[in-house]
């Protein structure tokens, strides 16, 4: 066991970090392009086959689709945390590739399906997505980051924890559940600001009372800002902008939930899988 996790951690020191442009550019705005889009993993079999779509600033888009089809490599494409074989990435007119690294980190925030919190308190947390922001209570920093924590719907959180904010979580600390895990995650994203905000799955791992919680948080964090989501649950995305199928690599169907739902075709069948799967579930849960 001991050799495989070394063996891990060397895979990783040893990767080359992405090229950095000599003359970097700044993006002019908040929306996002990909243009002809070929990505693979292992050089040989395409994961992201030719995609090409556009999403103007400050809408929100959703990327749904079977597991596997390519939905999380899409937005790992747009973070830049990986660059394609070919086409190219845009944010805000310019290829993420001549975008800074601290520029581009400051640009897009990312929150994943399982976020995960240091040991460290719920105040420090959230200031992850803000470092120079101070902790104190009576600075304007310290105010910005509890309006965070309130506009994700974290003041239940706070009221029953021991000492409120500054209660330490993780090991000798508070354990907080998954739903709650991704509410302070939102809220570091909030304090972070950036303008470009990937959710991939982020209410996977929420009961119903954090789910509407979370979606609460959700739009509250979408105001004026450029959202793309990756969901399974359907009905969050019932009123996004606009909806892409992914399959396969590549881009099956897109266009508005009720367009695509008269069409009768992949999301049509994704929709009744889905009712039928929460129909089940709520007969399950009455018996």
């Amino acid at each position: 066991i001991v050799d495989d996790a070394l063996h891990r951690i060397d895979s990783v020191l040893n990767l080359n970090p992405l090229a950095e442009a000599a003359r970097p550019e700044h993006p002019n705005g908040a929306s996002v392009q990909l243009n002809h889009v070929h990505f693979s993993y292992d050089g040989k079999n395409e994961v992201i086959k030719d995609i090409s779509l556009s999403i103007p600033a400050g809408q929100t888009v959703a990327f749904v689709g079977p597991s596997g089809g390519g939905k999380t490599t899409l937005a790992n494409l747009i973070c830049r945390f990986f660059d394609p074989q070919g086409g190219q990435v845009k944010i805000g007119g310019v290829n993420v590739k001549n975008i800074a690294k601290e520029e581009l980190m400051n640009t897009v925030s990312f929150v994943f399906q399982n976020s995960r919190l240091i040991k460290a308190s719920i105040l420090e947390n959230v200031r992850m997505g803000k470092p120079n922001a101070c902790l104190l209570y009576t600075s304007d920093a310290g105010e910005e980051i509890m309006a965070a924590l309130h506009n994700a719907q974290c003041d239940d959180i706070l009221e029953k924890l021991p000492r409120g904010a500054d209660t330490v979580i993780g090991t000798k600390g508070v354990y907080l559940s998954g739903g709650e895990q991704q509410r302070i995650a939102i809220a570091r994203v909030m304090l972070k600001n950036a303008p470009v905000v990937i959710l991939d799955e982020a209410t996977a791992f929420a009961d119903p009372d954090n789910e509407s919680r979370v979606q609460a948080a959700f739009s509250k964090l979408s105001q004026g800002k450029t959202v793309i989501m990756i969901a399974h649950r359907l009905s969050t995305v019932a009123g996004v902008d606009q909806i892409y199928v992914i399959e396969d690599g590549q881009i099956t169907e897109s266009g508005k939930s009720r367009e695509l739902l008269e069409k009768g075709g992949v999301f049509s069948h994704m929709w009744q899988d889905y009712q039928t799967s929460v129909q089940w579930k709520v007969a399950k849960e009455v018996q």
